[in-house]
């Protein structure tokens, strides 16, 4: 029977963690639609300040009912959720990311409110849909450069 060494068993461990990664990084892949739904929930908010009354609380209460079932959607379609707030150079793509939305959500805010302007929510939901597509893209990116060592 042969005896491991620690160091044989750590070289094993490496091993192990460095091919679940890569097997993490390779199911993480998202397919367009997906960055879509993200982006379109995200901008749905963004606009949700243009409308009317109780049905600002609809589309809220609807983003985060998409919310819910995009995360259901990947661990059914991936086995896992990879959470967007995870650490690493991803988070620094998450922290871009969703100021750049609270931004948004204000000055839709401000325009809608304050200004008379609900066009301009419109505008910004918009430029929310083309940022958090984009974003949502380069997170992915990232999280696999950051699985693979690349």
């Amino acid at each position: 029977m042969e005896r491991l060494t620690s160091a044989d068993e750590a070289r094993d461990a490496l091993a192990a963690m460095t091919a679940a990664k890569r097997q993490l990084a390779d199911i993480a892949q998202c397919p367009p639609w997906r960055h879509a739904a993200f982006a379109g929930l995200e901008a749905a908010l963004v606009v949700s300040p243009a409308l009317p009354g109780l049905s600002r609380a609809v589309v809220f209460l609807a983003v985060m009912i998409g919310i819910a079932l995009l995360i259901r959607s990947d661990r059914k379609r991936l086995g896992v959720f990879i959470n967007g707030y995870r650490r690493g150079r991803t988070r620094i793509v998450t922290s871009v990311l969703l100021g750049a939305v609270v931004a948004m959500l204000l000055a839709s805010m401000w325009a809608s409110h304050e200004a008379g302007l609900p066009q301009v929510s419109v505008a910004l939901g918009v430029l929310t849909f083309i940022l958090c597509w984009i974003g949502s893209v380069k997170w992915q990116r990232v999280f696999v450069a950051e699985m693979t060592g690349a």
